[in-house]
């Protein structure tokens, strides 16, 4: 009688495809707040649409936030990514703003930076997108 054979036992650990890392979760922030910026930028140019940019600006707290949390996957405490999220969302809206000036510059617009957002957004929708994105960025985020 033959005694049955044991098949070679192979020792393998499993890792994660990618574990999370801070610069991950900058990078993964950015892309979320440029996929923001370009929606903004198309209907803020484009299509001049002002009152629907709140929306935009909410929508991008949210993928800013998520995206943030995502890239850190465990490696940053959530104050941590709060801080990091907030930060890219405010630059993001801001550069948003600062090219919708600089193309109606480049159009024949003489306005100052502040001039132009309060004759073209009003100062209200202006203060209205920072804070509910910065309020959807945060609750992203954490």
């Amino acid at each position: 009688m033959t005694e049955p054979i044991e098949p070679a036992t192979r020792r393998t650990t499993v890792t994660p495809a990618s574990d999370g890392s801070p610069a991950r979760a900058v990078g993964m922030g950015i892309f979320g707040a440029a996929v923001g910026l370009a929606v903004f930028l198309l209907l803020a140019i484009v299509f001049s649409f002002t009152a629907g940019l709140v929306v935009v600006a909410i929508f991008t707290g949210r993928f800013v936030g998520l995206f943030v949390r995502a890239g850190a996957a465990g490696s940053l405490s959530s104050p941590a990514r709060t801080v990091v999220a907030l930060v890219i969302f405010l630059i993001g809206m801001t550069l948003a703003l600062g090219i919708t000036w600089l193309v109606a510059g480049l159009q024949g617009g003489v306005l100052s930076f502040g001039a132009f957002l309060d004759e073209t957004y009003g100062t209200p929708l202006i203060a209205l997108e920072y804070m509910l994105g910065t309020l959807m960025t945060w609750w992203s985020a954490k």
